[in-house]
């Protein structure tokens, strides 16, 4: 899809969100995201086009930013996606009614929540684990434990770092009051386990109070290992 003209309402609650969140993620954010925010440099006054982020983020990390009119793409159809490495950002921006909280994903939480993220390879490496798992997945609980388990990791995780925790979930990072209350421990907060995981059902159309905590990228990939090889191995053979 090519670029398209946004609005200046649009440009303007772009600017809003932009202002209201960076100084919740220099004090709350994870590393990682940092590093990745510092990288991509996302303009603070207009929502970015999609020549911006694809000359930043395909050389990075090797994955495309593809932009759809569909605000919530059926899982099936966003893991193929995913597995051709391209990742979906609709044109929906929240209204300025919804701006501390949303429960729709609008464009701010696709390109401010994930993008940055997706400037570092490790973190990409992370997220090429999902969709040949739910690709090869051949029971409906098997594909929705995967959802279950991206859900509370990269959208709605936290991170340990030197004791403190911090946000790492993408849904988180684009929210409003939701990120406060997870970042200043106002949440009940869980190891991420596969067995903690696996049969909590997504929240989605109200905030969280159950939190899951990973240590590492590294750690949380050794985790879904646990899940995701057999599922893979079994598919192929």
């Amino acid at each position: 899809m090519e670029d398209i003209d946004f609005s200046p309402v649009q440009h303007k609650t772009w600017a809003e969100l932009y202002r209201r969140q960076l100084p919740k993620i220099r004090k709350h954010a994870c590393s990682e995201y940092l590093e990745g925010f510092d990288l991509l440099q996302l303009p603070a006054d207009e929502v970015p086009t999609l020549d911006f982020l694809n000359s930043r983020i395909t050389p990075s990390s090797g994955w495309t930013i593809v932009r759809t009119d569909t605000r919530y793409t059926d899982s099936d159809e966003w893991y193929r996606y995913f597995d051709r490495k391209e990742f979906l950002i609709t044109n929906y921006i929240r209204s300025w009614e919804e701006l501390d909280w949303t429960p729709e994903p609008d464009m701010f939480h696709d390109i401010f929540g994930h993008l940055p993220f997706f400037m570092l390879p490790d973190y990409a490496a992370l997220q090429e684990m999902f969709a040949p798992t739910y690709l090869a997945a051949t029971e409906d609980e098997e594909k929705e434990n995967i959802k279950r388990l991206a859900w509370y990791s990269t959208e709605f995780g936290m991170k340990r770092e030197d004791g403190v925790l911090k946000v790492f979930g993408t849904g988180l990072m684009s929210g409003g009051d939701e990120f406060t209350k997870a970042a200043e421990g106002k949440m009940n907060y869980h190891d991420f386990t596969i067995e903690n995981v696996v049969g909590h059902d997504k929240v989605m159309y109200e905030q969280h109070n159950e939190l899951y905590v990973v240590d590492s990228i590294d750690e949380l990939k050794q985790e879904l290992a646990r899940y995701f090889d057999p599922i893979v191995e079994k598919a192929s053979g």
